[in-house]
């Protein structure tokens, strides 16, 4: 071997350090049945190869040696118990993917503080000995150092941990071999200086047991199912301290929960597949058997390969190495990108038609989104979370505040902004909350803005009403164009390109001065003639004419 050193390999071509070593064939479930450990050390020094060896050897032989009264890949206790230790051991941040190591990929800010640490442990133990502090002082100050959470008393307290549970459980099989030997000859002394208990063995069904074992590293669950990833990411996702409205986290479990099912009909044993088996013949099988868009196809992937990607996050052990989605889902991107259409702005007749219809809209809840949308290019999303306390109507000047709150969170990159409402806005506005907001509630929108109704579907039913006068066109109307529109029209306005940006919540240099000056508190009166000077604007950019 390299430099008579055991299992370490270097590369020819780079000169990096390596790892491999042949595991035997009664262990190899341990290290979920592969026939040897091939690692790069990642570094061309000898010294630093040799410690990482060490390294590597220890953890090897810990594992082998927890299984010296086993030598099966399984345990008797059912999954769900199984299960339930393994879930405590992670909680508990007793399971060996949460115990921290210090080794030479060891951030250095991280080895130095798990010295120093060290170092004012080694003090405060001394000066207890010395008599210079009580017992009660060396154990609060031992206790406040732990609770810091770094790295030394993290790994100092997982050895602990283990240490401890395995006297407990040697105590315990030592004491049942007691039993068992002076039941089968009440007159043997198992306190007789020449008496050796016999080899005890530890039961395979004990929770105790199992619970040694993964803390020292066994993986004795069986294979993680496509069921088993789909739970665990929607768990997480339920649980996740990112802000989001109840609609939205139910939105997002359903669609994510159906796309999941989606695949399974595709998959050898549907939810119960192992992961180990989701090829990417099955992921090819379920994105060919649809003809949605490739917009649609990539949300879908999107949601799946977040699914795959947490498994393997947040399951270090029986991550999969695997990536069967990732290429189907750059070829729907790839796709996504050469047919896209650039949205265009509408042209003056057709945003007069789209107005006029609007108003004839018999839900009042889209035609008044619609309204709010075409007056100041507002997203279709941030018209329709509005709440009432964002409307204004007994200031000096009457405005609207979009704002990001838990329940309603405005676009990516977009500034909260307020916005000053002069007529026929204004108008339309009162009339809608005289007659249609009448129980005090802050929700203006109840079915369409926080209801079952998503943001495609009100899109859907502003399309309806748009008169596309350039079908030859190759950009796209929409109705998000009436952002497009009103930034047009701004620029048209001569509106100041700060206000510009502010108005319509862009985040630029500009923009972001007159949110750090104000936020939504910049005095409408201010924006007020920029607003009327929009308004007034009949004709604005050059449209190309199509034979």
């Amino acid at each position: 071997m390299l430099h008579d050193i055991e299992y370490l390999t270097k590369t020819k071509k780079t000169g990096v350090y390596g790892y491999r070593r042949r595991i035997p064939n009664d262990v190899r479930y341990l290290f979920d049945g592969k026939i040897e450990i091939v690692k790069s050390l990642k570094t061309k020094h000898l010294t630093a190869a040799q410690i990482e060896v060490q390294r590597i050897n220890k953890w090897f032989d810990e594992r082998v040696a927890t299984v010296g009264y086993s030598r099966k890949s399984s345990s008797k206790l059912p999954v769900e118990r199984l299960r339930e230790i393994y879930e405590d051991l992670k909680f508990s941040g007793d399971h060996p993917d949460d115990v921290p190591i210090i080794d030479v990929h060891t951030d250095p800010k991280e080895v130095t503080a798990f010295f120093e640490d060290g170092m004012n442990a080694g003090m405060l133990k001394k000066a207890f000995l010395d008599e210079k502090i009580s017992l009660t002082e060396y154990q609060d100050a031992l206790n406040s150092l732990r609770l810091s959470g770094r790295t030394l008393y993290k790994i100092t307290e997982s050895i602990a941990k283990r240490k401890a549970l395995k006297e407990h459980l040697e105590r315990k099989y030592m004491n049942m071999e007691r039993m068992r030997a002076e039941s089968i000859d009440p007159n043997i002394d198992c306190d007789a200086e020449d008496y050796i208990v016999p080899q005890n063995k530890w039961d395979e069904s004990d929770p105790e047991v199992i619970r040694y074992r993964m803390m020292n590293g066994e993986n004795l669950l069986p294979p993680a199912t496509w069921q088993n990833a789909t739970d665990d990411y929607i768990k997480r996702f339920k649980a996740s301290e990112t802000p989001r409205n109840p609609e939205q986290i139910l939105k997002h479990t359903k669609a994510t929960m159906s796309q999941c099912i989606k695949l399974s009909a595709f998959l050898a044993h549907g939810m119960g597949t192992p992961l180990l088996q989701i090829e990417e013949s099955d992921v090819e099988a379920f994105v060919s058997s649809t003809s949605t868009s490739p917009s649609t196809k990539t949300k879908n992937l999107s949601m799946l390969l977040s699914v795959w990607n947490g498994w393997n996050k947040f399951n270090k052990k029986s991550a999969v190495q695997s990536e069967p989605f990732k290429d189907f889902l750059d070829t729907q991107k790839s796709l996504i990108k050469a047919t896209k259409r650039k949205r265009r702005s509408f042209t003056p007749s057709e945003y007069a038609a789209f107005q006029e219809s609007l108003l004839n809209e018999s839900d009042a809840e889209i035609r008044l989104i619609g309204l709010i949308m075409a007056y100041c290019g507002a997203p279709n999303g941030e018209a329709a979370k509005l709440q009432r306390r964002d409307i204004k109507l007994s200031s000096d000047v009457p405005y609207m505040v979009f704002r990001s709150t838990a329940d309603s969170i405005t676009g990516k990159d977009r500034l909260d902004r307020a916005v000053p409402l002069l007529e026929p806005l204004l108008t339309q506005i009162r009339d809608y909350l005289e007659v249609h907001h009448q129980d005090g509630s802050e929700r203006i929108f109840p079915r369409h803005g926080y209801g079952t109704h998503s943001s495609s579907d009100r899109s859907a039913l502003l399309t309806a009403h748009i008169v596309n006068e350039r079908p030859y066109d190759p950009d796209q109307l929409s109705p998000y164009s009436l952002r497009h529109t009103f930034k047009d029209r701004a620029v048209k306005a001569k509106v100041d390109t700060a206000q510009r940006e502010y108005l319509m919540g862009h985040k630029s240099p500009e923009s972001s001065r007159i949110h750090e000056d104000y936020g939504t508190k910049q005095p409408v009166k201010d924006t007020v003639d920029d607003m009327q000077r929009i308004l007034t604007v009949k004709s604005w950019g050059y449209f190309e004419e199509f034979d």
